[in-house]
């Protein structure tokens, strides 16, 4: 049985009804209008044409009137036509909004002049509109950038209409057109960009173990003998012990990092930072060290672009046992072929079942903190009961830590206070870790320390040959270490993927190609390196005026430094603007002085590996001897206060910069703390 619909869905479905014959009636007069006009040919024209089609479709989605008064709509669709005359391009967006809203308008039979009105100059308002959008598009962008643009398949219409030519081109376009040349551009896999390595028979030898298993050591024995070879490092300091080491056996060795060189003449061997690999040079022999960082976000590419592309018929890839599968998988997909060679501890390690006394300490001792504070701290502390130690962490200069490294070995110290920087590479004769934490701050959260990070850490103790046994332990919450000693660790799922020089020739700015190569979808068991740090880098320089080929903002983008430390910024853009103007690049002065503190004197370090770094990249002469004389000096002054003046240099007034004393709780000094209090409860 039928029911009688409610009055109000009858108001309601006759609104609708009314709704659809008004924009029918509507989509035909102007369509109309249009099909009658004259003008086709010229890019405005092309322009006005999808103008006219945006607004249609806009037209039928209308699902309701706009409630304004008439005399407002009236006054809308009078500014549409008045776009004839004068337009102003920024403005067009919004004029087309209210003119769609308001529209339906013109079905009304009291608007039968303004109507006709719209009927004849609605082609010609629409060119107009056109011809000035694209005035003010061809400001900034080329006549061919905008054909290329207007040509492209599916373009987006609505978007044109409603948010303008600009929002098109910088939102649908420059991404489409961006991505589309790098895919011209960029191999599409990440192997096929080194085609030479491609074109070799090349078999790798996969050494995997923890920590002190020998690992680096028989992919060494090889690389002596060879007839050429190339050794990559993770960190300097490991590729100057390599240098050393083969040089000590009569092997030729140049050195290349980041803040060094030491080329020496008819050379057959190469001990570098993973990062400074040369890719057009042969070798015998490759050893590429520590390959577990092939995920790390920043420095990860630099692995995998040495895997897929060192040019050595015999690679030997040192890695901890998480690697081992990531490795495999990209070895397969170059066609390589592969051995590997699994390596054990020669000395067992053992967990002290209990908490360790920080009052009773043995000789051979190493105690882990996590931030230089607490290194610096623990060394004072293990000084003040007459046992002087060794100190190390991350900041610390090359020669400093060398000179620190040599005192534990020459047994001039008997214990060493360091941070995790002790976990790669550094071979010292440790019979117990002992951690002083097990927690640490990774630059986003402070956590528990994870197996992976345990397990590098520990693995240090009991050097084979020296000790028959290895011991951990912890002054703190030793079940978590046990747990991480023994704990599974997965294994890595992907390898950073870098960016070639070839972003340098897709034809749009610098920012927006590095921006679009990383939201391209990375294959398979490969992530995008993080991009963020060049795109900081490269629009602080815009910012500050400098107006550079994009080949050389890439280029000062990969110079090495931190980014984040003030001093060195201004002096990254105080050489920037020397380069920009011709000028020379000058080795920075640390003013002499008694006073002199250990951040000072390491933040002086820093800068000369800036200089160092600058000058090398962009072809400026470098005083070697000064920088070597100047590096010794600050090297030398830095190991007196952590032999000598540890006390007045781990912790500093916030205000005034004076040492505060060792295990004062406070951010200020006496002195600062007494003018912030009087300052604050004046009157």
């Amino acid at each position: 049985m039928s029911q009688d619909r409610d009055p109000k869905q009858n108001t309601n479905a006759d609104r609708r009804e009314r709704l659809k014959r008004q924009k029918a009636d509507i989509v035909d007069m102007l369509c109309g209008s249009w099909d009658r006009s004259c003008g086709r040919g010229t890019t405005e024209w092309t322009l006005a044409a999808m103008y006219h089609r945006g607004l249609i479709s806009r037209i039928r989605s209308i699902k309701r009137h706009k409630n304004a008064p008439m005399r407002l709509k009236k006054g809308w669709i009078e500014a549409f036509l008045a776009m004839e005359k004068h337009c102003d391009g920024i403005a067009v967006p919004d004029t087309f909004r209210r003119f769609v809203a308001t529209c339906a308008a013109l079905a009304s039979d009291s608007e039968e002049e303004l109507r006709k009105k719209v009927v004849e100059r609605y082609p010609y308002v629409l060119h107009a509109a056109a011809e000035q959008t694209a005035k003010d598009f061809r400001e900034d962008q080329s006549e061919e950038d905008l054909v290329r643009m207007l040509q492209r398949k599916n373009f987006p219409l609505q978007r044109l209409v409603t948010e303008g030519l600009g929002s098109v081109w910088s939102v649908w376009y420059v991404p489409q057109a961006i991505q589309s040349s790098l895919r011209l551009l960029l191999a599409l896999n990440p192997k096929d960009e080194y085609p030479e390595a491609r074109a070799m028979k090349r078999h790798f030898i996969l050494h995997i173990g923890g920590t002190n298993t020998g690992k680096t050591f028989e992919g060494f024995k090889r690389l002596k003998r060879a007839k050429t070879g190339v050794y990559l490092a993770p960190l300097r300091l490991l590729a100057v012990e390599a240098q050393e080491t083969l040089l000590d056996g009569g092997v030729n060795c140049s050195l290349t990092t980041g803040e060094e060189e030491d080329v020496r003449k008819g050379d057959t061997h190469v001990a570098a930072t993973a990062e400074k690999l040369d890719l057009k040079a042969r070798y015998d022999v490759a050893v590429i060290d520590e390959c577990q960082m092939i995920e790390d976000p920043q420095r990860g590419y630099a692995w995998t672009r040495a895997i897929l592309g060192v040019l050595a018929p015999e690679v030997h890839l040192c890695a901890a046992p998480q690697a081992r599968d990531i490795l495999i998988r990209l070895i397969k997909s170059c066609g390589d072929s592969f051995e590997i060679v699994h390596h054990k501890r020669k000395t067992p390690l053992v967990f002290i079942n209990r908490a360790i006394d920080f009052e009773h300490l043995q000789p051979g001792d190493a105690l882990i903190s996590f931030s230089k504070v607490g290194v610096l701290s623990a060394a004072e502390d293990l000084r003040r009961q007459g046992r002087d130690p060794a100190i190390i962490y991350g900041a610390l200069p090359y020669a400093t830590r060398r000179m620190q490294m040599e005192g534990f070995l020459d047994r001039q110290t008997e214990y060493i206070v360091a941070t995790d920087a002790i976990g790669m590479g550094l071979n010292l004769p440790i019979r117990r870790i002992i951690f002083m934490e097990t927690e640490k701050f990774d630059g986003t959260e402070r956590r528990d320390l994870k197996p992976e990070e345990i397990q590098q850490i520990a693995g240090r103790a009991g050097r084979f040959g020296m000790y028959d046994k290895g011991y951990v332990g912890a002054l703190k919450d030793p079940e978590l270490i046990r747990a991480g000693l023994t704990g599974a660790v997965p294994q890595i799922e992907y390898a950073v993927q870098g960016f070639s020089d070839m972003v340098l020739k897709v034809d749009f700015d610098l920012l927006e190609v590095l921006t679009q190569w990383s939201r391209m979808p990375a294959l398979p068991s490969y992530r995008k390196l993080d991009v963020s740090r060049y795109i900081k880098i490269i629009s602080a320089m815009r910012k500050r005026g400098f107006s550079l080929p994009k080949e050389t903002e890439l280029k000062a983008a990969n110079i090495p430094f931190d980014e984040n430390e003030g001093p060195l910024e201004e002096l990254f853009f105080d050489y920037l603007r020397s380069f920009a103007d011709g000028d020379e690049i000058e080795q920075p002065v640390l003013e002499t002085s008694d006073a002199t503190t250990l951040p000072e004197l390491e933040l002086y370090c820093r800068k000369l590996d800036l200089y160092f770094s600058f000058a090398r990249a962009f072809g400026a002469a470098v005083d070697l001897e000064g920088i070597s004389e100047a590096r010794a000096k600050a090297a030398e002054d830095i190991n007196e206060i952590l032999l000598y003046r540890l006390q007045n240099n781990i912790r500093f007034c916030e205000s005034c910069g004076r040492p505060l004393l060792l295990h004062s709780k406070g951010r200020l000094c006496e002195t600062c703390f007494r003018r912030e209090y009087r300052r604050k409860h004046k009157g």
